[in-house]
C-alpha cells in the first residue's frame, strides 16, 4: 500500500517546495507574502474571466450550429444540391465551413461534421453528421431529417438559455462572497479600529490576509465549478 501511494506522487513534486524556501530567503517573507496574495487574487480573476470567455464562445458556437442546421435543411428542402446548400450555410454559419470544403472536394462530409462536433458548443453537429451519413448510405432525402435535427437543436438552445439564467444567480452568489471581506473591513472601521493597518503592517496580518484571500478564492472557484458542472448536464 505504501509503495502504491508513493508511486502516485510525481517525481517533480518536491520541486514545488523550492519557491516556498527560496523566495523568502531572496526577497524576504513579507515580500513573498505580498506576491503570494497577489498571485492568488489575480489567478482567480484570470480563471473566472477565461471560463466566462469559454462559455461565451461555446454559446455562440451552439447558436451557429442550430442556425446552420436550420438553413441547411431549408436550402435542401428548396431543391438545392447538398454541395451548394452546404456552401450557402457555411457563409452564414462558420461552423459549417470545414464540411462545405470537404463537400466541394468530394470528401466524407459526415466524418468532418463528426470531428467538428467534439469542439465545445458544436455537439449538435454530431446529429447533423448522423443524418447526413444515413442519407448517403440509404439514398433517402436528408432535408426532412435535418429539419427535425434543427428543431431539436433549437429546443436545446432554449433549454440552455433557461439553465444559464438560473446558473447566473449561483455565480452572482460567488461574486457577492468575494465582496464580503471588504464589507468586514468596513465594519472594522465603523467599530473604531483600523483592520487595514493590521493586515499590511506585519507578518501576522499578512498571513491572515493571504489566508482570507485563499479561502475567498476557494469559495468562489468552488461555486463556479458547481455551476459549470450543473450547466454541462
Amino acid at each position: 500500500m505504501r509503495s502504491r501511494s508513493a508511486s502516485k506522487i510525481p517525481r517533480w513534486a518536491p520541486l514545488a517546495l523550492v519557491p516556498i524556501v527560496v523566495l523568502p530567503a531572496l526577497l524576504g517573507i513579507r515580500t513573498t507574502l505580498w506576491l503570494a496574495t497577489a498571485a492568488v487574487a489575480l489567478g482567480t480573476v484570470g480563471w473566472l474571466v477565461a471560463g466566462q470567455r469559454r462559455r461565451r464562445r461555446a454559446r455562440l458556437a451552439a447558436q451557429e450550429c442550430a442556425d446552420g442546421a436550420r438553413i441547411l435543411a431549408s436550402l435542401l428542402r428548396s431543391g438545392q444540391i447538398p454541395t451548394a446548400a452546404l456552401s450557402e450555410a457555411a457563409k452564414e454559419c462558420p461552423q459549417f465551413q470545414p464540411a462545405a470544403a470537404a463537400s466541394a472536394l468530394g470528401a466524407d462530409v459526415s466524418s468532418v461534421l463528426r470531428d467538428r462536433s467534439t469542439q465545445p458548443g458544436c455537439e449538435g453537429l454530431g446529429a447533423v453528421a448522423a443524418a447526413w451519413s444515413v442519407s448517403e448510405r440509404s439514398g433517402a432525402p436528408v432535408a426532412q431529417v435535418l429539419a427535425r435535427v434543427a428543431a431539436d437543436l433549437r429546443r436545446r438552445q432554449q433549454l440552455r438559455a433557461v439553465v444559464d439564467s438560473e446558473l447566473a444567480a449561483a455565480r452572482a452568489t460567488g461574486q457577492i462572497m468575494a465582496v464580503l471581506p471588504f464589507a468586514a473591513i468596513g465594519l472594522g472601521f465603523a467599530a473604531g479600529t483600523n483592520p487595514v493597518a493590521f493586515l499590511v503592517g506585519g507578518v501576522p496580518g499578512q498571513l491572515l490576509l493571504l489566508a482570507g484571500v485563499l479561502l475567498t478564492a476557494a469559495g468562489v472557484l468552488w461555486i463556479d465549478k458547481l455551476a459549470a458542472a450543473r450547466g454541462a448536464t
